[in-house]
């Protein structure tokens, strides 16, 4: 589920976007960058942060170039380890929707 490649547009829809993992509350950016990638849905989680949000307004190279600089002002940005980790957990969540195995209308069954 990890190395499958997710359907990405997935993110377009706000409903799938509010119930993933660290994207929740996010999807005005998510849906401005529409990331098509694991390593610029990382960039995507880093840009969530204060340090880097700047960084939606600008295109793909730009912020390539930029996003895994650390900021000099000390304020929290996200290390490429730790967004790329989050990135392949999200599309794992993903991959399961896709596939029906995970629902966010589904009862609980605990």
């Amino acid at each position: 589920m990890m190395i499958q490649e997710p359907d990405w547009d997935m993110l377009k829809d706000p409903k799938v976007v509010e119930n993933l993992f660290h994207l929740n509350g996010h999807f005005n950016i998510v849906s401005k960058l529409e990331p098509k990638t694991i390593e610029q849905l990382a960039a995507v989680l880093a840009i969530i942060r204060p340090a880097k949000r700047g960084l939606m307004y600008k295109d793909w190279v730009d912020i390539m170039k930029e996003v895994w600089t650390r900021p000099t002002d000390g304020s929290y940005f996200f290390k490429k380890s730790h967004a790329v980790a989050y990135a392949q957990a999200i599309v794992v969540q993903m991959n399961l929707i896709s596939r029906a195995k995970y629902s966010f209308d589904a009862p609980s069954k605990i």
